[in-house]
């Protein structure tokens, strides 16, 4: 696990700065700070900054293979290096470390690009072949781990983290309309697209080439479901759960892999009490577990529900952090290390658990993927209920939802009740997003509302595969979430604010083979009825309280509403004051200080409005006027 950086130059015969490559590795220190290094050649130069979790001893990168033809630098875990390593080995290749980064180099020289196919876990990666000239650039199957880049006149760059880009020159410093147009609607900066105009994320699945001066992007996986009307054999639902039981258990003995202490995060709910579970049955040891909790009981799972904390017989050793108002302050830190803005504050909250775990730890296993693969969120009920709805006649409709009054009420449903009923990104945006667009975008000054009109449909509107509208729409819900939120949001915050402490997060549920053996279990057992996880509840039944079992989803959720009505930390007061919007310009003041006024004083509740203003001011404040905090 590392953060890595690197440029190639267009002029391959001319060295790249060392002073340049050297500061964008030191930027990504807080990822890796056991071990530095760097490699340099004519056109090219590759930086890696190491956390050590396997092969402490000799594990450092770069890795070159046998005559340094190749050389590689990787952010990321490889599960399934031990066996890779004992097939290379019997066919001929020589190791000089036990780590799993070098079986990379190695699989390279045998199925070149296609190396990646074989490889199981969450990477990041930058390979050298300097026999062709070619830099290869991966990122693996669901976005685990992150990879940025940016192609100027004079080079492309790359690294784990915008901010180590930002020391060349020659990348802009420019807010993208794109990046603003997605954190109106979704809440979130989807990929590729970031909040710099000139900065673009690796989409997971991919590969990049760059030769020649050009760079190429293809895709070697993609998620697949099969037709709603394939006639396939039928499948007991307990052979189903069984064959998933297994599943989870080799899936959780691979993620254990690791030369250091092992943890995880726990909450109240089934998915991390799962991956919990399992690891005490694999390990026979206490688990070293972090938990939060809230001085908000409404959304406090620890104290309010019995937790794994609460059962003696399951042997764990825990940190649990209770977040407080006084936390709202730690926005501009946590946005330093997540760098696009999102309307969440769930940074917040990764950051305080990642430094509970930190204590303890290096590494911890995390429910994250589970909700995303098993359709656990809220709004697959909702599409369940009201995608058949959305055949109806749009009179008919806009009479039911009695005018306005529905969709103003409740944007989300409203939204997903009047929309089109085939799954597309605009259904999608409103099945996920997050609060009143057309109220939002009143909020911009006239300058940004027109470059935002300037750009024409979404940045990730997916080129969907050959067979979609065939597909479940439970399946097609999936492939979005998958797609969509789960990179460039759930993993985006998970990886930035866990490596911002220097914490490992391994995500169990994101195995691609598990994701999958997930993809062709019937949607009626994986949400029977409108009971989501039904068939993940079975599979764990054995292993976990009935209580947590069959507990229903609560979810991870800052209070952000709360926050707002209090009195504001001074970053906040000052960023939402009347003065520094005019001054930056994003936004209508006056519009933004009557949406505060009404929601301090409970007239009105406009918090993910209120929270795109102040994240998107915080990101100029930290990111275009460079005061970091």
């Amino acid at each position: 696990m590392c953060g890595i950086a690197g440029i190639a130059l267009k002029e391959g015969s001319r060295p790249v700065d060392a002073a340049l490559l050297q500061a964008m590795t030191d930027r990504l220190r807080h990822r890796g700070p056991d071990a530095e290094g760097t490699f340099s050649a004519p056109g090219i130069g590759l930086g890696s900054r190491r956390l050590s979790i396997i092969d402490l001893e000799t594990g450092d990168q770069p890795i070159a293979n046998e005559d340094g033809s190749i050389v590689v630098v990787c952010n990321g875990e490889i599960y399934n290096y031990v066996e890779l390593r004992a097939e290379l080995l019997a066919a001929g290749h020589e190791f000089r470390t036990q780590s799993d980064t070098e079986v990379i180099v190695h699989l390279y020289e045998e199925h070149g690009v296609g190396c990646v196919e074989r490889l199981r876990g969450m990477f990041a990666l930058a390979l050298w072949d300097s026999s062709r000239r070619r830099l290869f650039l991966a990122r693996d199957r669901l976005g685990i781990k992150p990879l940025y880049y940016a192609e100027t006149a004079q080079a492309l760059y790359f690294a784990s983290e915008q901010k180590a880009l930002l020391e060349a020159d020659d990348v802009p410093r420019e807010i993208s309309p794109r990046g603003v147009n997605d954190l109106l609607t979704l809440g979130f900066v989807a990929a590729p697209a970031t909040m710099f105009a000139g900065i673009r994320q690796l989409m997971p699945g991919t590969w990049l080439r760059y030769e020649g001066g050009s760079a190429s992007i293809h895709r070697y996986w993609d998620a697949s479901f099969p037709p709603r009307d394939e006639r396939a054999p039928r499948v007991r639902e307990d052979t189903w759960v069984e064959a998933l039981g297994e599943k989870l258990e080799e899936v959780v003995r691979l993620h254990l892999r690791s030369d250091v202490v092992v943890g995880a995060w726990l909450s109240g709910g089934l998915d991390s009490s799962a991956i919990v579970s399992l690891m005490l049955r694999q390990l026979g040891r206490p688990v070293h577990v972090a938990s939060l909790s809230f001085d908000s009981p409404g959304i406090d799972e620890i104290h309010t529900q019995r937790t794994l904390l609460d059962f003696p017989e399951y042997d764990l050793i825990s940190r649990v952090r209770v977040c407080t108002a006084k936390d709202f302050a730690r926005l501009p830190e946590a946005l330093w290390f997540s760098e696009d803005p999102s309307t969440s504050g769930i940074e917040i909250l990764r950051l305080l658990a990642a430094e509970e775990s930190a204590q303890d730890v290096k590494v911890i296993l995390t429910g994250e993927g589970a909700d995303e693969i098993f359709g656990g969120y809220p709004w697959f009920q909702f599409d369940k209920l009201l995608r058949p709805l959305a055949k109806l006649p749009q009179p008919m409709k806009r009479a039911m939802m009695l005018g306005s009054f529905l969709p103003n009420r409740y944007p989300r449903i409203g939204g997903m009740f009047l929309a089109t009923p085939e799954m597309n990104a605009e259904r999608y945006r409103v099945t996920v997003g997050w609060g009143r667009p057309t109220v939002t975008r009143r909020l911009l000054s006239a300058d940004l509302a027109s470059r935002a009109a300037d750009v024409e449909g979404c940045a990730w509107e997916l080129d969907l595969p050959k067979g979609f509208s065939r597909w479940h729409p439970f399946a097609q819900l999936q492939y979005y979430e998958l797609n969509v939120r789960l990179p460039s949001f759930v993993n985006h915050t998970l990886d930035r604010c866990s490596m911002a402490r220097s914490v490992e997060a391994r995500v169990p549920f994101l195995d691609h083979e598990l994701v999958e053996f997930a993809a062709h279990i019937p949607p009626s057992l994986k949400m029977k009825g409108l009971r989501e996880k039904h068939v993940l509840r079975g599979a764990v039944a054995d292993c976990l309280p009935h209580e947590i079992a069959s507990r229903k989803k609560r979810g991870l959720q800052a209070p952000t509403t709360a926050w707002l009505r209090q009195p504001l930390p001074e970053f906040a007061a000052d960023l939402l004051s009347e003065s520094s919007l005019r001054r930056k310009g994003y936004f209508d003041a006056a519009g933004v200080r009557r949406l505060l006024a009404e929601h301090q004083s409970s007239r009105g509740t406009w918090t993910y409005e209120l929270f795109a203003a102040l994240s998107l001011q915080l990101w100029d404040e930290i990111f275009l006027q460079g005061n970091r905090p």
